[in-house]
C-alpha cells in the first residue's frame, strides 16, 4: 500500500484521499468530469449523477472485484459520487475500475447494463 494520502492524478477525474477529520478513513470522490460521460448514461435512460455512478461502482465491484463489496460504503449525492471506508487499497482498486469506466464508454455501458435497476436513483 502506498503512503500517499491524496491522489488527484492517476485516476483523474476521481480523487482518492485520506480524511483529516477521521484518521484511518479514506474517500474516493467524483464530482468534476461527470458531464463527460453523460451521453453513455443518456443512452441507458439515466442522468449520470452521483447516484448513477454509485450503481456503476456496485456493478463493477459485483462483476470484477466482489471481495471489495463489504469494504466500501457509499454516500453519494446528485452531483457527487462518494465512496469511503477504512481500507485504502480497496478504495484505490475501486478507483481504478471507475477510472477505466470513465475513460472507456464501452466499459461504462457494460457496467450500467449489468447493474441492478434498483441501484439507480
Amino acid at each position: 500500500m502506498t503512503t500517499e494520502t491524496t491522489d488527484r492524478e492517476s485516476i483523474a477525474p476521481l480523487v482518492f484521499l485520506a480524511y483529516d477529520h477521521a484518521p484511518g478513513t479514506y474517500g474516493l470522490i467524483l464530482s468534476d468530469g461527470m458531464d463527460a460521460t453523460g451521453a453513455v448514461f443518456d443512452e441507458h435512460g439515466h442522468e449520470g449523477g452521483g447516484y448513477d455512478w454509485e450503481a456503476v461502482a456496485r456493478s463493477a465491484v459485483r462483476s470484477r472485484t466482489p471481495e471489495l463489496a463489504d469494504l466500501v460504503a457509499y454516500d453519494c449525492e446528485a452531483g457527487m459520487f462518494v465512496a469511503h471506508g477504512k481500507d485504502a487499497e480497496a478504495l484505490r482498486r475501486l478507483g481504478v475500475l471507475l477510472h477505466e469506466a470513465h475513460r472507456d464508454p464501452a466499459v461504462l455501458a457494460a457496467h450500467i447494463a449489468a447493474a441492478d435497476p434498483d441501484w439507480f436513483d
